[in-house]
């Protein structure tokens, strides 16, 4: 009789992991490189060769968020992420000492992914986004894809 106690609760022991292992879900694992908020995309371009052209920035800060992106940038483009509680994303970016602030204006779209993963956003830029130039090293900013939903696209470009 003891034996068989023995076993029999071996056997539920068992019974009750497998249950526990296969309750879990496909939800229940946010796999790495899935879904998540997509980045604006800013490229630069020269003002006066109308070409995309690389620059170097000393710094890239947010506004209203207390945070350093960047304390130096180089390169052709950038990828800056947008503020998802709000309508409005403000960066200021310093060349050569001079300071303008980019307000990029957006309405911000939550997507639910699954259990684990939560929600991503994804954004569209809208038409009336601005400079803010304290001396004026920007000269202007256009937006080419107003939908960001990949990081690959370039989103707008800002004229030097």
């Amino acid at each position: 009789m003891g034996t068989n106690s023995k076993t029999i609760n071996r056997i539920i022991k068992i019974l009750l992991t497998f249950l526990i292992i296969s309750s879990c879900e496909k939800d229940d694992i946010c796999i790495e490189g899935s879904d998540s908020t997509n980045r604006i995309t800013i490229g630069f371009i020269n003002y006066a060769s109308d070409s995309p052209t690389g620059i170097n920035l000393s710094n890239i800060s947010g506004v209203d968020n207390d945070s350093i992106v960047s304390e130096s940038f180089s390169g052709n483009e950038i990828k800056l992420p947008l503020m998802i509680n709000s309508d409005e994303t403000k960066y200021v970016l310093v060349l050569n000492k001079v300071s303008d602030t980019l307000t990029i204006y957006h309405q911000t779209n939550h997507l639910y992914l699954n259990r684990s993963c939560g929600f991503k956003s994804n954004f569209l830029i809208k038409s009336d986004t601005e400079i803010i130039k304290e001396s004026g090293w920007i000269r202007k900013v256009s937006i080419v894809q107003d939908s960001i939903f990949n990081e690959e696209k370039t989103n707008i470009y800002i004229h030097y």
